[in-house]
């Protein structure tokens, strides 16, 4: 009996043993499998794509592609800047003609002060035994003129479309539409051709003038600045 009892508990040890044997096996192989998925699957939170170009070495002669393009672009968009900022200075709404200005530059200024007041130098100069001359803006304003009188600024000339009085006219205006702007306006047949007019505005102190040159229909030119000056028909001839 007791040999009985003792060859079961000697068949329940090996069945336990051989179960916790198949058990370990099973288990590593379990592991060895799930290691090999991990190595072969890549880590998408670990592994970081370089896109970018390597920097450049400071003494090397080749330049990055990207330093490249910005630094073209950056030419290019100060260039743009520039012609933006030249082209508003020539067409600045601020430069519209008055009875005595253009802008900042104002009749009695000296040749200096108005280049100053315009912010670009001021060309020309008077023929010799003349106190009259013109000078014009070398850089932009194009189609305006300055008639210089003893030194000092006595009348401005317009001949562009890109400017206009401070009540708004400019040149290709009808002549009505400068009456609507202009009341009193004073209506006379051109020195040299009757079928052109010369539309004259006084100040309210009569000192200074402003003329409108028409073909007879529209404008083509504009003056204005001390009454005297404006009324030379030939300018300084």
């Amino acid at each position: 009996m007791k040999n009985k009892y003792k060859q079961e508990i000697r068949n329940s040890l090996r069945m336990f043993i051989i179960l916790a044997l198949l058990m370990m096996i099973s288990g590593c192989r379990a592991t060895s499998e799930m290691s090999v998925h991990n190595e072969n699957v890549p880590n998408e939170n670990l592994r970081v794509v370089k896109t970018e170009p390597d920097s450049v070495d400071k003494n090397s002669n080749t330049a990055s592609p990207t330093k490249n393009i910005s630094s073209t672009s950056n030419d290019n968009l100060n260039a743009a800047q520039s012609d933006i900022g030249q082209n508003d200075k020539m067409s600045d709404g601020d430069n519209v003609l008055t009875f005595n200005s253009f802008g900042k530059v104002k009749t009695g200024m000296t040749v200096a002060q108005a280049a100053q007041a315009l912010g670009t130098e001021l060309v020309g100069k008077a023929e010799d035994g003349m106190d009259c001359y013109y000078i014009n803006p070398k850089q932009g304003f194009k189609g305006v003129r300055f008639m210089i009188i003893n030194g000092s600024v006595a009348r401005i000339e317009i001949e562009s479309k890109a400017y206009a009085t401070d009540r708004g006219a400019k040149i290709g205006d009808t002549e009505a539409k400068i009456k609507s702007l202009y009341k009193g306006v004073k209506v006379s047949p051109n020195k040299y051709d009757e079928k052109q007019h010369d539309m004259k505005v006084y100040s309210a102190d009569n000192k200074y003038l402003i003329i409108l040159e028409t073909d007879g229909k529209r404008v083509t030119g504009f003056r204005a600045g001390k009454a005297e000056e404006v009324g030379y028909v030939e300018g300084c001839s």
